[in-house]
């Protein structure tokens, strides 16, 4: 099932599989004959390009042109660009995440644990799918092997999984610090375990994924091998059904859950005091803490919901059949949804004090840090300035 499989088409059947067509007098168009083996060779497969390169039977039919379009140099730079920026980005934000959380004795409390493992699962998704799907692009083929064409699709999945149960577990985690503040809180001991058995949950749930997978390998000239997925049969409706089920467990009854529990958290954060304030000080410096953090959360789940939604509509839709796969359109939520893994750490540093703060620290950030209130004293200096000046200009102006 998993084997790579090698077929020789003669180019008499082949139409337009490069980006390069035959045009004019030398067009040369399929069968039926051709078109019908494709139909079924395709059959559990042409229409899936949500994580994979896609060859779907449009794409024959039509010769190739959308393929040929999307690897067109401006549109393969515009790609690299995007990709790059993602992937400089993330590497360097939840690195900084991470160390922060190692290094600083304060910051070992269970949020900060959960907020480091979704760093790791961040980084997971960076430097084992976004590189493998850029590459892919660029060449149009999979040029990284049977393994890395199980784990690339394995990692997409377990990260986002990873990520979706991380931030269930502190949406839980602050209600119960909040909503019963009497109760016994959990423990970085627990905390460790509850982010093990998230790891064992999303690797679970990831694995139908990735174990069906199948190098196909097209020689017509020139040899091509795409990455697909290859479900058992009757193919069409497990993949449906494993996409839908997906899409529910995993995105829909989750992000429900998170909202309902802060929604139920704001409303006691906004209205009431927190136990052992002694006085109105206190007790406005306590809400005021508890604000911020609840609004760093919250923005951490919009992203994340926000980025991913297009995406895992896209698959449903797919897997459906209600839709038909375009590259374009793929590549372009593809890009919205792993760009989610460069947006946490700048929220952290905005929302977050105990975090800006260990940052400072570091020798290469403070000086950055330094440039950047420098400048950002310059400029009020200068606004300043353009202000009373015309202050001044008007004054003499009605003189």
């Amino acid at each position: 099932m998993n084997q790579k499989t090698q077929v020789r088409i003669p180019l008499t059947t082949i139409v337009f599989l490069t980006s390069s067509p035959v045009s004019g007098a030398g067009r040369m168009v399929l069968t039926n004959e051709s078109l019908d083996f494709f139909s079924r060779f395709y059959a559990p497969t042409n229409h899936s390009s949500f994580w994979n390169f896609s060859l779907d039977d449009e794409l024959l039919s039509r010769g190739g042109s959308r393929d040929a379009e999307s690897q067109k140099p401006g549109m393969k730079t515009l790609l690299v660009v995007a990709y790059s920026v993602i992937i400089v980005f993330s590497l360097f934000g939840n690195s900084m995440v991470c160390h922060v959380v190692l290094k600083t004795k304060r910051m070992h409390s269970v949020t900060s644990l959960f907020i480091m493992n979704l760093a790791i699962a961040d980084l997971m998704i960076t430097l084992l799918n976004t590189p493998f799907t850029l590459v892919r692009f660029v060449h149009s083929t999979w040029v990284f092997g049977k393994v890395m064409c199980h784990v690339s699709r394995f990692a997409q999945y377990c990260s986002v999984h990873v990520s979706v149960l991380t931030l269930v577990a502190i949406a839980v985690n602050r209600h119960q610090a909040i909503i019963h503040p009497m109760k016994p809180r959990i423990s970085r001991e627990r905390g460790l375990v509850w982010i093990i058995v998230i790891w064992a949950m999303a690797s679970c749930f990831s694995m139908p994924h990735a174990i069906y997978q199948k190098l196909i390998r097209f020689d017509y000239g020139k040899v091509r091998i795409v990455c697909l997925p290859s479900f058992p049969p009757p193919s069409d409706l497990f993949w449906k059904y494993l996409d839908l089920t997906t899409f529910f467990l995993l995105y829909i009854l989750p992000l429900t859950i998170i909202s309902v529990a802060y929604i139920v958290i704001a409303k006691k954060v906004w209205s009431h005091n927190t136990i052992g304030d002694v006085t109105l000080a206190q007790s406005a410096n306590h809400r005021r803490r508890k604000r911020m953090t609840m609004k760093m959360l919250m923005l951490v789940v919009a992203v994340f919901a926000i980025c991913w939604f297009p995406l895992n509509c896209y698959v449903v839709l797919l897997s459906s059949k209600l839709i038909k796969s375009n590259n374009a359109v793929y590549f372009i939520f593809h890009w919205f949804a792993t760009s989610s893994t460069c947006y946490n750490p700048f929220i952290y540093c905005w929302l977050n004090h105990s975090f800006r703060a260990e940052l400072k620290i570091l020798p290469f950030i403070n000086r950055g840090f330094v440039f950047v209130c420098a400048v950002e004293a310059n400029l009020k200096w200068l606004v300043r300035f353009h202000v009373m000046r015309t202050v001044i200009d008007q004054i003499s102006g009605q003189c």
